[in-house]
């Protein structure tokens, strides 16, 4: 019998920023998970967009609708 979970479609939190293709698998909406999220997203930024590693003022804004993150301005 084939295991149905292992071939479910996964849905991915993805970066705002057009034409990026960072993602990360979702897996619940928990406050660990969002932290995990939060802190994988913040690491790509620094590593992929050039965020100072020492700006902790940017907010961070979480669509729901579309599965995406973008940091704000400041």
């Amino acid at each position: 019998m084939p295991d149905t979970l292992s071939s479910a479609p996964v849905t991915h939190i993805r970066c705002g920023t057009p034409d990026c293709d960072w993602g990360t698998p979702l897996v619940d909406l928990s406050a660990e998970q969002l932290e995990r999220y939060r802190r994988e997203f913040r690491d790509h930024c620094i590593e992929r967009h050039g965020l100072d590693a020492t700006d902790t003022e940017r907010q961070l804004w979480f669509n729901l609708e579309a599965f995406t993150m973008t940091l704000l301005d400041p």
